[in-house]
């Protein structure tokens, strides 16, 4: 049975305690953003909260059910776009480290202002178009947090031996962050890599547009094989090579 704010989704398990969770729907068609899971001996991280309780909710008990009492958690939140961060309360009454940009809250602020919101409930209502009786109900007790940890451009989470990569990629947002985890070659993209829509460029112009571009080209200097969209399905590498010719296009059409 679907819950509201939950609807049905699909869990990935990629082995060696990565795992990725797709297609959890706020209200009916409108999906919040991916959530990656990578554990370790000692501590889990999770990329993005996931909107509404039940999204985190049912992203902690999954992984709590695949990696039990990890001593600690750590989320980094991709950028400020509320399907990607609105539960992170959720994590922090969990005594989660919450990372990240150094610009997340000059973004949030500005969103804030743009949706003419005095607060975060507000904001959510006006960010999916919903009254407050909807909001309650599928939105449940849970808001935005200020990041503990500022990234600039690139830091690491050092765990047990390994590492995951937080690397600044501007575009989307001016927040943007990625997540790399070199022992899986596996890059949690956050919404600058959109398998569903593609690049979404609504958000900037042309000058944010080749800071994407830029972006991009570092990150095929890594060693990846698979990619966790923000939105959409798995995929490989070769979508990388995919928004840069798009971006392009766009570029050549702004200028």
């Amino acid at each position: 049975m679907e819950l509201p704010g939950l609807g049905t989704p699909r869990t990935h398990d990629f082995g060696n305690g990565v795992h990725a969770i797709l297609d959890m729907e706020t209200i009916v068609d409108v999906h919040a953003a991916n959530v990656g899971i990578i554990t370790t001996a000692r501590a889990q991280v999770f990329i993005n909260s996931g909107q509404t309780e039940a999204q985190a909710q049912f992203v902690w008990d999954y992984t709590q059910s695949k990696a039990p009492r990890r001593e600690m958690t750590y989320v980094v939140l991709t950028h400020h776009h509320l399907d990607h961060c609105f539960a992170a309360s959720f994590f922090d009454d969990r005594d989660a480290l919450i990372y990240g940009h150094r610009s997340f809250g000059s973004c949030m602020a500005e969103m804030r202002k743009h949706l003419e919101a005095n607060d975060y409930r507000e904001m959510v209502e006006a960010f999916l178009k919903i009254d407050s009786e909807t909001c309650r109900k599928h939105i449940g007790s849970v808001h935005p947090i200020s990041p503990h940890r500022h990234v600039g451009e690139e830091t690491s989470i050092a765990i047990n031996g390994e590492e995951v990569t937080i690397i600044h990629l501007p575009g989307h947002t001016e927040c943007e962050l990625v997540a790399y985890h070199p022992r899986s070659r596996i890059l949690f993209a956050g919404d600058a890599i959109n398998e569903r829509a593609g690049p979404v460029t609504m958000f900037g112009n042309a000058r944010d547009w080749r800071k994407w571009v830029v972006g991009l080209e570092r990150l095929k200097k890594l060693e990846i094989e698979t990619i966790v969209p923000g939105h959409g399905e798995i995929c490989g590498p070769d979508i990388i090579d995919d928004h840069i010719a798009k971006l392009e296009t766009k570029i050549a059409e702004a200028v």
